[in-house]
């Protein structure tokens, strides 16, 4: 579980810098598929019980 939970961690982490990124650049459209990923790692991470800080899902709506 340990791996799952890392592993998890680390693709939010990636999907949040990729959202920045298009964000900054303004791809609405990559900033909205990022979001979108985003929450549904959140979901995963959600139904596994895995804590991840609470401070990812806010992310999807931030520009």
């Amino acid at each position: 579980m340990r791996e799952f939970m890392l592993t998890l961690h680390l693709r939010i982490h990636d999907s949040v810098t990729a959202l920045h990124r298009a964000h900054a650049v303004g791809d609405d459209d990559l900033a909205s598929a990022q979001a979108g990923e985003i929450q549904g790692l959140v979901e995963i991470a959600a139904r596994h019980g895995i804590d991840i800080d609470a401070g990812y899902a806010d992310l999807t709506l931030a520009g």
